[in-house]
C-alpha cells in the first residue's frame, strides 16, 4: 500500500487536488490511501471526508507536528507527504515511487535541479528560500539539492528510523531538522526534479515566525555539528584523578 499524507489547514481547492491524486494513482496502483491531518476552522474536513478521505484532527502544532503525525498514523510503505493547496502536482508521483526503488530511504520533489522549477513566486519569497537552502547546506552541513520543499517521499524504514521525539521544530524548519536527522542516522537521501506553483487561492501559511524559527535551527544544527567534530576536553576532575594516580 501507498500513503499519500496531506498536510491542510483552510483549503479551498482541496477537492481538485484530490480528483487530480486520485486519476494519477490510477496509474500506479489501486492500493493506496489518502490521509489528511487536518487544523482547519473551516468545511475543510467535512468536504474531505466527501471525498473519501480520512481525516486525522492534529493535535500537535505546527507543520512538523502534523506531518509526524501523519507518519506515524499512515499504513503504507512509502509515505508521500505533499501540500494540499495544488502547489504540488500528484504528476511527480510516479517519478517519487521509481526513485524510492533504487534504495533512497527519504525522496525530496527538488525545485532546484535540472527540469525542476518555481512558477509564482516573487523575488522575495525566492531569496527567503534560496537563503534558507545555504544555510542549510553550509551551516547545517545537511546534503541535498532542496531543504525547504515540502513535497516528499517516506519509507517505512525512515520513519521507523527517525526520532521524532529529538525534533524540535514545529513550523517550516522542520524540513530542514528532519533531513539532518536522516543524515546523521545514515539513511540515504535522493531527489527527483518537481515544478512548484505557488497557491492560487487561500493565504500562505509562511510567517516571520516560521523564517525566524528556520534560522534558529540551523544555527542549532550547525553548532552541534561542529561540537562533534571538536576534540573532547578532559574534564577538571578527571584531570585531578590523574594526577593521584
Amino acid at each position: 500500500m501507498i500513503s499519500v499524507v496531506l498536510p491542510t489547514r483552510n483549503e479551498p481547492t482541496v477537492q481538485d487536488l484530490i480528483a487530480q491524486l486520485r486519476e494519477t494513482m490510477k496509474s500506479v496502483t489501486t492500493d493506496y490511501e489518502i490521509l489528511a491531518v487536518d487544523k482547519s476552522d473551516d468545511d475543510t474536513p467535512s468536504r474531505l471526508r466527501r471525498a473519501g478521505v480520512d481525516v486525522l484532527a492534529q493535535k500537535s502544532r505546527g507543520l512538523g507536528g502534523a506531518i509526524i503525525e501523519g507518519l506515524r498514523a499512515a499504513r503504507g510503505d512509502p509515505i508521500l507527504v505533499m501540500d494540499a493547496d495544488l502547489s504540488h502536482n500528484p504528476r511527480f508521483i510516479p517519478a517519487f515511487i521509481k526513485k524510492s526503488l533504487e534504495g533512497f530511504d527519504i525522496v525530496v520533489g527538488s525545485r532546484r535541479v535540472g527540469g525542476g522549477g518555481i512558477v509564482g513566486w516573487g523575488i522575495y519569497r525566492r531569496l527567503v528560500s534560496w537563503i534558507g537552502n545555504v544555510l542549510g547546506r553550509v551551516v547545517a552541513g545537511v546534503d541535498a539539492s532542496d531543504l525547504t520543499s515540502g513535497y516528499r517521499l517516506y519509507s517505512r524504514k525512515a520513519v521507523g528510523t527517525l526520532d521524532f521525539d529529538r525534533l524540535r521544530s514545529s513550523g517550516y524548519a522542520f524540513q530542514l531538522e528532519v533531513l539532518a536527522e536522516a543524515s546523521e542516522r545514515g539513511l540515504r537521501i535522493g531527489s527527483v526534479p518537481i515544478v512548484f506553483t505557488d497557491r492560487s487561492a487561500g493565504v500562505s501559511k509562511l510567517s516571520r515566525k516560521d523564517i525566524f524559527e528556520f534560522l534558529l535551527t540551523a544555527l542549532r544544527l550547525g553548532l552541534r555539528r561542529l561540537r562533534h567534530r571538536l576534540p573532547k576536553t578532559p574534564s577538571l576532575l578527571n584531570q585531578d584523578n590523574d594526577r593521584e594516580e
